[in-house]
C-alpha cells in the first residue's frame, strides 16, 4: 500500500513563519543592538576605530528589529509596503553582513602575512 504525501496548507506555514521572524526579528534585534552598544563603548576605551566593529553590530540589529517589525505588519494587515520594508531590510543586512565578513578575510590574510614575515625574518636575523 502506498501512502499519500500530506497536503499542508501554505497559509498556515506563511503564517507561523511571518511570527517567527516578527517574534524572533525583534528579539534579536534588541539584544544585537544592547550586546553591540556595549562592545562600542569598550572599544572607545582603546581607541576610536575599536568602536567600529560594536557600531555595526548595533546597526545590524536595527535592520534585524525592522526586518522582524515589517514581518509582524504583513502578519497583522497584509500590507505590501511592509513586504518591501522586509526585502529592503533584510537585503541591506545581507549585504553589511557580506562587507564585514570579506573585511574580516582580508585582515586574517593581513595578519598570516605579516605573521609569515616576521616569523621567517626571525631566523635570519639569528633569533
Amino acid at each position: 500500500m502506498k501512502m499519500q504525501p500530506q497536503s499542508f496548507n501554505e497559509e498556515l506555514v506563511a503564517q507561523k513563519g511571518l511570527q517567527r521572524i516578527a517574534t524572533w526579528g525583534k528579539v534579536m534585534g534588541i539584544v544585537m543592538m544592547i550586546t553591540g552598544g556595549i562592545a562600542a563603548l569598550s572599544g572607545l576605551i582603546y581607541f576610536i576605530v575599536g568602536a567600529i566593529p560594536g557600531a555595526i553590530t548595533v546597526f545590524l540589529g536595527y535592520l534585524t528589529y525592522k526586518t522582524g517589525a515589517a514581518a509582524a505588519a504583513i502578519r497583522q494587515g497584509g500590507d505590501t509596503r511592509a513586504l518591501s520594508d522586509l526585502f529592503h531590510h533584510y537585503g541591506l543586512y545581507l549585504l553589511v553582513s557580506f562587507i564585514m565578513f570579506a573585511v574580516s578575510i582580508a585582515v586574517t590574510i593581513l595578519m598570516f602575512l605579516l605573521f609569515g614575515m616576521f616569523f621567517f625574518t626571525s631566523f635570519n636575523n639569528g633569533f
